[in-house]
């Protein structure tokens, strides 16, 4: 008879597996010098990991930092929508939620090794 075991931790492990990802440091003095595309690219990533992200947290009933998703990230993103920003800051400015949730993202890394 075959036993089939099933990886409780799996979504854990995946998502573990994602935020211990690292870029190279030469890619990194690379996106320096080209600060509008390097907002761009981690914007992009930032909203293609979003939905593993939250799928994640939820599957494993993780309602706290979903929460503090909420609130960390996705509030600051709608602010900078609304309000009515000088094109002179708008960049630094859009640079704020991108950094944030790299922020959390870190915070959840280092968090997600005692679940």
């Amino acid at each position: 008879m075959i036993e089939i075991s099933i990886n409780r931790r799996c979504n854990i492990e995946r998502l573990q597996k994602y935020l211990n990802y690292e870029l190279s440091s030469s890619f990194i003095i690379v996106l320096y010098f080209l600060t509008d595309l390097a907002v761009i690219l981690m914007a992009i990533a930032a909203i293609l990991f979003t939905p593993l992200l939250l799928k994640t947290l939820f599957e494993e009933r993780k309602f706290g930092w979903i929460t503090f998703f909420l609130i960390f990230v996705v509030v600051p993103v709608v602010l900078l929508f609304t309000l009515n920003i000088n094109p002179q800051y708008k960049l630094i400015l859009q640079a704020i939620p991108v950094a944030l949730f790299y922020i959390y993202c870190f915070i959840l890394k280092m968090a997600i090794g005692d679940w």
